[in-house]
């Protein structure tokens, strides 16, 4: 699919999102891309119009990049909502990808059942100066230093994030209630790799998920002593969605 719109960046409470419209009025779709201010990792969203029902359906798909030809296994979740008459899709991706994503012509997104839409995305390198300006904006609303994006990567000292949080520790009281959300969390990592503070950036709109984010976050989460660039430790920082949803 071709643009039919320039590129914006959306500033958010904890986000920075590249976005462009497609397609014709009759029928436009956006897609954005939504790089971690904090990671390597990134979202692409797209919207689509058309929902017949509400609901929320997880599966598997790709993210495949050109020129580069670089394709990238990844889970989806795709939302409907009836009421907007549409279809969100969000595709999570972990790993250096940002910067090839905002360096390449176009990009694809391949679902689970076999669907495809790929989008041309001239234009790039311009937009990721505003990209990039918005993050360190939001860093430093964070007190973080932006120049820690430019550090190398965190080594995990034990498994990874997505695995330092499982189905035990959704809070008992928000199962109950039929309570779901997404909690965005911010953590110092101390340089000797444990976590310190931890805090919830964008909240989920409960706090037993908030709490709960946090406190699995700082009882499993451990790293090798983090270094700055002269060698020396240094203290860090990391963030992550952490995303509460009830089995069906």
């Amino acid at each position: 699919m071709q643009p039919t719109g320039k590129w914006t960046v959306e500033y958010a409470d904890a986000a920075c999102i590249l976005s462009r419209d497609y397609g014709p009025s009759n029928a436009r779709m956006a897609l954005g891309i939504n790089p971690s201010p904090l990671a390597s990792g990134l979202e692409v969203v797209t919207v689509t119009p058309g929902a017949k029902t509400t609901r929320y359906r997880p599966m598997k798909g790709t993210l495949t990049l050109q020129p580069s030809g670089r394709t990238i296994d990844s889970d989806i979740s795709v939302y409907e909502i009836k009421e907007k008459n549409q279809t969100i899709t969000t595709l999570t991706t972990e790993g250096d990808v940002a910067t090839e994503i905002l360096r390449s012509s176009s990009l694809s997104v391949t679902l689970a059942n076999g669907s495809r839409t790929a989008f041309a995305v001239p234009g790039m390198s311009g937009a990721a100066g505003a990209l990039k300006a918005c993050q360190d904006d939001l860093l430093h609303q964070w007190g973080i230093d932006p120049a820690e994006r430019d550090l190398p990567s965190l080594a995990n000292g034990s498994a990874s994030p997505a695995q330092w949080i499982t189905n035990d520790d959704y809070p008992s009281s928000a199962v109950g209630a039929g309570i779901q959300g997404t909690s965005t969390i911010v953590w110092t990592i101390r340089t000797d790799g444990k976590v310190g503070d931890c805090r919830v950036v964008q909240s989920s709109g409960s706090k037993a998920l908030d709490d709960a984010s946090c406190s699995a976050i700082s009882k499993r989460g451990r790293y090798q002593p983090p270094l700055g660039v002269d060698g020396k430790p240094q203290v860090r920082h990391a963030m992550r969605k952490i995303v509460w949803r009830l089995p069906y």
